[in-house]
């Protein structure tokens, strides 16, 4: 039970830490969006894995659309803990007076896991190039999960840190944007069906956002 009072502790700290970084900086403007995706992922064989989903983000205080969302992507085991992956997606978004407009995006990734007791730890880097006709936008993300394995429980609450480095050329590897999230992982419907529902504070040079969410996928 120490041990498990230990790591509650531990998690509890990284969302008190994550909260008061971002709640502390310039106040700038603030916008409060919903992000809900649907998707479903199949397990062609112990290794690799096969991903689709469709999103919706709104805007503007939950009072627009902000973008509709379809992509698809393979995750694989190259070793027990290392996994690649790769992905394209094709976002509709709404430019304001400028009509809805479509967007571009592929990407690639890798992603390093452990555990400890029952503290899941991974670190993901992702490459993604993304595209439209006026922007060219290139990104390293930078994401440190950690998740906690409640035991006889299929519940998990998890905390992660993401960092948006810019690689277009000029600016420096500057930092155009940040990710606090938490949220909890669980089981919906049937063994099938998993849900994350979340909190994500996103920081950028031109505004925040306080992001609320849920993700379903069908596993099959």
């Amino acid at each position: 039970m120490g041990k498990f009072h230990q790591i509650e502790k531990i998690i509890g700290l990284c969302i008190f830490l994550l909260g008061t970084t971002t709640w502390s900086v310039c106040a700038q403007e603030t916008d409060y969006t919903t992000w809900m995706k649907m998707g479903v992922k199949y397990g062609l064989n112990e290794r690799l894995d096969l991903s689709g989903g469709l999103e919706w983000r709104t805007e503007d205080h939950l009072q627009a659309t902000d973008r509709w969302g379809l992509d698809v992507g393979a995750k694989y085991a190259l070793l027990p803990f290392l996994k690649v992956g790769g992905g394209y997606e094709i976002h509709y978004r709404n430019r304001g007076e400028d009509g809805w407009k479509f967007r571009h995006r592929y990407h690639a990734e890798g992603t390093l896991s452990t555990r400890w007791m029952r503290l899941k730890i991974s670190l993901r880097e992702r490459f993604q190039h993304t595209w439209d006709d006026e922007e060219n936008e290139l990104r390293l993300r930078s994401r440190l999960k950690l998740a906690y394995d409640i035991r006889d429980c299929k519940v998990e609450p998890y905390v992660s840190v993401e960092m948006y480095n810019s690689l277009n050329r000029g600016d420096s590897f500057d930092i155009a944007r940040m990710r606090y999230r938490t949220g909890l992982s669980l089981p919906l419907f049937s063994k099938n069906w998993e849900a994350d529902v979340f909190y994500c504070r996103q920081w950028e040079n031109d505004g925040r956002k306080n992001i609320f969410g849920v993700d379903c996928v069908y596993k099959f």
